[in-house]
């Protein structure tokens, strides 16, 4: 005789989860520029049989997280603390007394939230983290296993190419009194991961016989973080390069020393980021060591603030060319690519692989046809042009000059031509 009570069906015999969208939410623009963006979805119950129900419900909510100790033995002290940035809640199915039964099908429910421009940053650091998580649950009664699913968001911000920070510059240019006239200089105040970051040095000694010694450029990651009314600011370096290749009859001095940002899949660093809990800040530091006459060493120290951030690529290939660079945008013609493959001007694979790289070779050698003479390149050969030499494709021309043009290329034999493009519907030749 069996006393043990019969097991408890632990298998789930309806598939029940979140569909997203995209599980990374891109903000792009500054936390005043950003319009913000939608989080888009649907919760999938799929069941297998007849299943009881009490509710359906859906939540998102994003957190900050700080915890850190302070001070020794007797002395130490914890922090913590937590907040909520974001909350939302649907319901798809209310709770009710009397459960619904919910015979085999498909059901689905769709929802979507907008999400504020000014959202932080998702991060993960050993002394806080900033985290967005969506959790579908099916109440059901009791005795029977509910069911859950759980979808991770990363939030990230991206700057626009149009960002003031990208196209500004960092100098900093000063003369140590009689010792030393000098400029260090970054081409911008920000710069991505995965990038590298060009920092010039140019030194004119004032005192006789001094000699550049070494220099060293690193890069510092800064948190600060807050809790009970306590803050502390802890940083770490992420990068450190140190060059003491500087000849001695070299005056004035002047070099550039590349510093390479850690890129994301190594999480060795964070996007500049901000919110009540925690901030994070980048800054370079510089030291350049000398040696003086008498052998002595002295140090010129300096530091400027950067930011690493995520820079827009899509925004940054739509740009327009100046006027003066138009004629480098060739349209793609395939017969064109292939009369240059059979003369050796482009590799094979570059028609199949990418049609972009192609029009980017095209674009290469008209570059190159301003410096080199055609028929020396090609052993003497008498070259047909190109469809678009001769032609500034920084002037537009009037309708009526396109009309009665007959150079007309259609790339794509989906595209009108002039005569269907300007041709008043309803009428007739």
């Amino acid at each position: 005789m069996n006393i043990l009570p019969n097991p408890i069906q632990l298998v789930h015999n309806s598939d029940f989860h979140i569909n997203l969208e995209t599980e990374h939410i891109i903000l792009h623009g500054s936390i005043e520029e950003s319009a913000g963006v939608i989080l888009r979805g649907s919760v999938v119950f799929n069941c297998q049989e007849t299943t009881k129900v009490r509710s359906i419900s859906l939540k998102f909510i994003g957190k900050a997280k700080v915890n850190w100790t302070e001070g020794l033995g007797s002395h130490q002290r914890h922090y913590k603390d937590e907040k909520t940035i974001i909350k939302h809640e649907w319901c798809f199915l209310q709770p009710k007394p009397k459960t619904y039964h919910l015979s085999e099908g498909h059901y689905k429910w769709d929802f979507e939230l907008p999400l504020p421009g000014d959202l932080p940053e998702t991060i993960q650091h050993e002394l806080g983290e900033v985290t967005y998580r969506l959790k579908a649950t099916v109440d059901r009664p009791t005795f029977s296993m509910n069911y859950n699913d759980r979808k991770e968001i990363k939030v990230s911000r991206v700057l626009l190419p149009s960002s003031l920070e990208l196209s500004q510059s960092v100098v900093i240019s000063n003369i140590w009194v009689d010792k030393l006239s000098y400029d260090i200089s970054v081409p911008s105040k920000v710069f991505s991961m995965g990038s590298i970051i060009p920092v010039t040095f140019a030194l004119e000694p004032i005192a006789e016989d001094l000699r550049v010694r070494s220099v060293s450029c690193v890069l510092k990651e800064y948190i600060t973080l807050s809790a009970e009314d306590h803050s502390k600011m802890e940083g770490r370096v992420i990068r450190h390069i140190r060059d003491e290749h500087f000849s001695t009859g070299d005056n004035p001095w002047s070099k550039t020393e590349l510093v390479s940002v850690p890129d994301m899949a190594s999480h060795l660093v964070q996007t500049d980021s901000a919110c009540d809990l925690m901030k994070i800040k980048h800054k370079l530091k510089f030291t350049v060591s000398l040696t003086n006459a008498d052998g002595h060493i002295s140090e010129l120290r300096a530091a400027i603030p950067i930011m690493i951030a995520e820079i827009s690529p899509v925004e940054d290939e739509n740009a327009l060319p100046a006027y003066e660079d138009a004629w480098k945008s060739a349209p793609y013609d395939p017969q064109q690519v292939a009369i240059l493959i059979a003369r050796g001007d482009l590799p094979p694979s570059i028609a199949i692989s990418a049609p972009n790289e192609a029009a980017c070779g095209v674009n290469a050698l008209l570059s190159n046809s301003d410096t080199e003479d055609e028929s020396e390149a090609h052993g003497g050969a008498v070259v047909d042009p190109l469809p678009w030499q001769g032609i500034d494709l920084s002037r537009v021309p009037s309708y009526t000059t396109a009309i009665r043009s007959n150079r007309l290329y259609s790339f794509s034999g989906s595209l009108p031509g002039y005569d269907a493009a300007v041709a008043v519907p309803g009428r007739s030749g």
